[in-house]
């Protein structure tokens, strides 16, 4: 029968419904084929973006560039304004300021299961330096995202991700850090080290792990196939990783993105990172964590109107689908 699971990490409900459910290898996407060739690409090295690029972020496998349509818009005063009153004060308003940067990947052909360790490197030492950036300049979060393939929102083929500086906490951030504040209150400890501790106890959804991180499928999913990587110790800050700990990383995402192409045939997802915002410098209930989104489901009226998800897949045999041999 369905059933009710509770997100350790925000306390929001989800409902997980088996009967509901496809068999794994119904999820398998269909083979895609790059429409938008070299020669009208946007992001290919010597056009426009690449032109605009933030020299000193340069290296073999990557550039950033300023995004040329920001949803946060980087201006010579970064710190957060107050809001205003509109519309004879009734509603509240603010400019959206902080900062959107562009991280391409150098090579057009190559595709994010593909991505080699020197790539991934490349990308989390750019993450690391524009989260320094923007928390010198008072922008209060920041978030790097991926979107791939067009069912994730990905409208330029050429591989990038992107990140975010917003004079905003997302809303899903203030959910998280509120309660495991709470938790850690209650019960002393924080939620996802306990998370972590769990996972590996049950072995029941993890997906790959290595000496310094873990990837399972998420126990409350809100989508199918959902994983979440964490660090196994206690990290609040992404910025703060050492060069080990991001190559490690590296080889953590080459399996598990490894394991999604050849199981699911390269679905098309989003994956983010979600930090402790750039006002604090440490935790004790907040831990850094990466998730991941396969987009192979939508959202019903059920999930739009009540903002409660149903998950018609189950995490568990998820987990047992990633991991088996092809």
């Amino acid at each position: 029968m369905p059933q009710l699971r509770q997100n350790i990490i925000t306390g929001e409900w989800v409902v997980i419904a088996p009967d509901r459910a496809k068999r794994p290898t119904d999820y398998v996407t269909a083979d895609t084929v790059k429409v938008q060739s070299k020669t009208n690409c946007k992001f290919c090295v010597d056009r426009p973006a690449y032109n605009e690029r933030i020299k000193k972020l340069d290296t073999p496998n990557i550039y950033v560039t300023p995004n040329k349509y920001p949803v946060f818009l980087e201006t010579d005063d970064h710190c957060s304004p107050k809001s205003i009153k509109v519309e004879d004060d009734f509603f509240r308003a603010r400019p959206s300021t902080g900062g959107h940067d562009i991280v391409v990947i150098k090579d057009h052909d190559v595709d994010l299961p593909k991505f080699t360790k020197a790539i991934w490197v490349d990308i989390f030492d750019a993450f690391k330096k524009r989260y320094s950036y923007y928390k010198e300049k008072c922008v209060s979060y920041t978030m790097p995202i991926y979107n791939h393939g067009r069912e994730a929102g990905a409208s330029i083929e050429h591989p990038h991700a992107q990140i975010f500086a917003s004079n905003i906490i997302p809303n899903i951030i203030s959910t998280e850090l509120h309660h495991t504040e709470k938790y850690l209150e209650h019960n002393g400890s924080c939620a996802f080290c306990d998370l972590i501790k769990h996972e590996k106890e049950f072995k029941t959804r993890i997906v790959c792990e290595n000496k310094n991180f873990i990837a399972f499928t998420f126990y409350a999913a809100r989508f199918p196939f959902e994983i979440w990587v964490l660090p196994k110790v206690h990290k609040s800050v992404f910025e703060n990783e050492t060069s080990t700990n991001l190559e490690s990383l590296a080889e953590t995402l080459i399996d598990v993105f490894g394991k999604l192409h050849s199981t699911l045939n390269d679905p098309p997802l989003n994956f983010f990172i979600h930090n402790l915002p750039n006002t604090s410098t440490e935790s004790d209930s907040y831990h850094w964590h990466l998730e991941i989104a396969p987009r192979i489901t939508g959202y019903g009226g059920y999930e739009m109107g009540s903002g409660t998800i149903i998950d018609v897949f189950s995490p568990e045999i998820a987990a047992k689908f990633l991991n088996k041999k092809k």
